[in-house]
């Protein structure tokens, strides 16, 4: 069972390192949802919330297909294939991330809004 155990490790290293990033999209949506309601504008926020999407939506497909990889009786050509979209979408993954730490410098500094700065 050393090969399992050493999958799940694997999965659960990628499942913490992933966690943080869907926190931050579930704080950018409450943040934009916010902003809307006080009628200030949100572009950037919405903007920085498809990248966060886009990171989900990539580590879940890459979860689901290391799952599927492990299923008893696969073929070794499925298991490959699987094993080739999971290292696609964990390059998906790592391009989101590399988008939201080029786009978050442009829209931070525009949720300090006039009420935040000292008179």
């Amino acid at each position: 069972m050393p090969a399992a155990r050493t999958a799940a490790d694997a999965d659960a290293a990628l499942a913490a390192d992933d966690a943080p990033w869907l926190r931050a999209r579930i704080l950018v949506k409450r943040a934009r949802y916010a902003l809307e309601v006080c009628g200030a504008p949100g572009e950037g926020l919405a903007e920085l919330d498809g990248v966060l999407a886009r990171h989900q939506e990539a580590s879940d497909a890459a979860v689901t297909v290391a799952t599927a990889a492990r299923t008893p009786r696969i073929t070794p050509a499925t298991a490959y294939v699987l094993g080739v979209v999971h290292a696609d979408q964990r390059l998906e993954v790592e391009s989101a991330r590399y988008a939201f730490g080029r786009q978050w410098p442009g829209v931070a500094p525009g949720l300090v809004g006039p009420a935040a700065l000292p008179d």
